[in-house]
């Protein structure tokens, strides 16, 4: 009877750990599956009253805390990086600046040539800051009201030579538009948009830019009448470093200005669109959400 009362005791007991096992891993899991962020599953777990669910806890907690000294040692790594590339490009411009300034007062076929390279190294140099920054661009944007028209007008002062020594015909119009967005950024991406369009220029070159509105957003439209982009090349067009047949073949291009553009304009909540046809040329469309966010500027006559 003894015996009989021990095996009953030890089953009833070995069912109950199961029980009290299969709750908890059970509990466990649901927790993680409606949990956002996954890594507060240990602040979350329930109370394990057996030692394996404890020691399942507290490897969570040094596996988390471990992970935690390394994210912030990566941190610290990059906030150092950028704040080396900052004091690099700032000092790399002094130079530059130095070079332009010999070439201007020594004006001619050389000089004009070296300014066209000196800019061609200004706007990489501004590449790779803009890269840089583009890691943490929480900590660097504003958003707010904005003029599509300002920010078209100061990008276009920066490609003005480029627009005369290779007569581009202009196009811009409609474009009186206020949006929610980081004027700076917006100037780039504008910017990578619009050298690309200078990169890749055919026979009585055209350039468009203007805008739209529709029911849902405000769209910004870059149109060229360039060389295009072949079909296949479409789908990975913002892939970070692909340049495609065309960058490939006569280029030079480093495949990070579309990738850059798309980057930002993913962290700013635009939609950005290309649209291609090889010997036709090229539309880039970037969309800004409507309602409270943008309204149309009236025009004063």
């Amino acid at each position: 009877m003894v015996v009989f009362l021990l095996v009953l005791f030890g089953i009833v007991f070995i069912f109950y750990g199961f029980i009290q096992r299969k709750n908890f891993y059970n509990q466990t899991l649901n927790i993680l599956d409606h949990l956002d962020n996954k890594s507060l599953i240990t602040e979350t777990m329930p109370e394990a009253y057996f030692i394996e669910g404890e020691m399942l806890k507290k490897i969570l907690r040094i596996t988390e805390k471990y992970k935690l000294e390394q994210i912030n040692k990566y941190k610290f790594k990059e906030e150092d990086f950028e704040e080396f590339m900052e004091l690099w490009v700032h000092e790399i411009k002094t130079p530059l600046s130095t070079i332009n300034l010999i070439t201007e007062n020594n004006p001619g076929k050389v000089s004009d040539s070296i300014k066209e390279e000196i800019v061609k190294i200004n706007n990489y140099v501004e590449l790779i800051l803009f890269y840089a920054r583009s890691q943490n661009l929480e900590k660097d944007y504003i958003i707010k009201n904005t003029n599509l028209k300002d920010v078209i007008n100061k990008v276009m002062i920066n490609f003005k030579k480029d627009f005369i020594l290779k007569n581009i015909s202009l196009d811009i119009h409609g474009i009186d538009y206020q949006v929610k967005t980081d004027s700076k950024w917006l100037e780039f991406i504008s910017k990578q948009i619009i050298s690309n369009s200078l990169k890749y220029l055919k026979e009585n070159p055209k350039i468009s830019i203007y805008a739209k509105k529709n029911k849902e957003n405000i769209a910004l439209y870059f149109e060229d009448n360039g060389i295009g982009i072949d079909k296949k090349d479409l789908p990975r067009i913002f892939d970070k470093g692909f340049t495609g047949q065309n960058g490939r073949s006569k280029y030079n291009s480093t495949g990070m200005g579309l990738y850059l553009v798309k980057t930002l304009c993913d962290k700013l909540s635009h939609g950005v669109t290309i649209e291609s046809e090889v010997g036709k040329g090229t539309i880039v469309k970037i969309t800004f959400p409507l309602g409270s966010m943008t309204k149309e500027i009236e025009r004063k006559d």
